[in-house]
């Protein structure tokens, strides 16, 4: 499986994945306005990695949170950055291909080190809505977190291949795992369909979800293959809104 490393930001631990031999991706809202000194990627593979950022690239189309939004929000999309690290990891460490296909319905594996350098914790859960920007794109997925019983569902019908996935298997986001991976496993490759970005309440349910890459995948390229960030780096185009999220409480600071 690619890497998933831990993220220290001004001394809190969220999570990042290795997407290049010197770059990762994370939220948005983990990096944005902390200087690179103040970041640093690690992973206890490869004589316990430790290696600090070089420089950070928000993501231009991020609107950042207000005091009626939350990085969930379909309206406050784009919730994704890149950093570059002061140096190239070592090869046996993998990089994440981006997925591009769909991934509404699908079986995503989520791969957090949920505020620890050491430990990492994973789970499934299958994606029961994406939204769309304005121009069609996809922008948010969402999942819900089920109970041994349908009466538990939140999102999507009651029927059985809907319902929970298992106990020690169907897994949700916590305090911490911003910035980690969604993961597809496809012709026998694992890919990186999204990025982990908030949590929310839905009814008596809880939910979570995140930014897909999809709709990224240009600009994860430019970053790649940039020296450094710029005020004339090409901008996202902006997204939009055509679907409301169900009732919810923001969790996720």
């Amino acid at each position: 499986m690619p890497l998933v490393g831990s993220l220290s930001v001004d001394g809190k631990l969220f999570s990042a994945v290795l997407i290049g031999p010197q770059h990762v991706l994370t939220a948005a809202h983990v990096v944005a306005g902390s200087a690179p000194e103040k970041v640093v990627f690690r992973t206890p593979l490869a004589g316990a990695l430790v290696v600090p950022a070089q420089w950070i690239w928000v993501n231009p189309a991020y609107t950042g949170k207000a005091s009626d939004k939350f990085p969930g929000d379909p309206t406050v999309h784009a919730d994704i950055a890149v950093v570059r690290l002061a140096k190239e990891v070592p090869a046996v460490l993998r990089a994440a291909p981006v997925w591009t296909g769909p991934i509404t319905g699908r079986l995503v594996t989520l791969v957090s080190h949920g505020g620890s350098t050491t430990l990492i914790t994973s789970g499934v859960n299958r994606v029961d809505a994406v939204f769309t920007g304005s121009q069609g794109q996809k922008a948010t997925y969402l999942f819900d977190f089920d109970g041994p019983d349908l009466g538990s569902n939140a999102l999507g019908p009651a029927h059985p291949a809907n319902g929970s996935l298992g106990a020690g298997r169907e897994a949700s986001l916590v305090s911490g795992d911003s910035g980690s991976a969604a993961f597809v496993f496809e012709d026998g490759e694992w890919h990186l369909a999204g990025i982990n970005t908030f949590e929310l309440r839905i009814g008596r349910n809880r939910g979570a979800g995140g930014v897909v890459l999809a709709s990224h995948r240009h600009w994860i390229e430019e970053a790649l293959a940039a020296q450094r960030p710029t005020a004339a780096s090409p901008k996202a185009n902006p997204l939009g809104t055509e679907a409301a999220l169900p009732p919810n409480v923001p969790f996720k600071p």
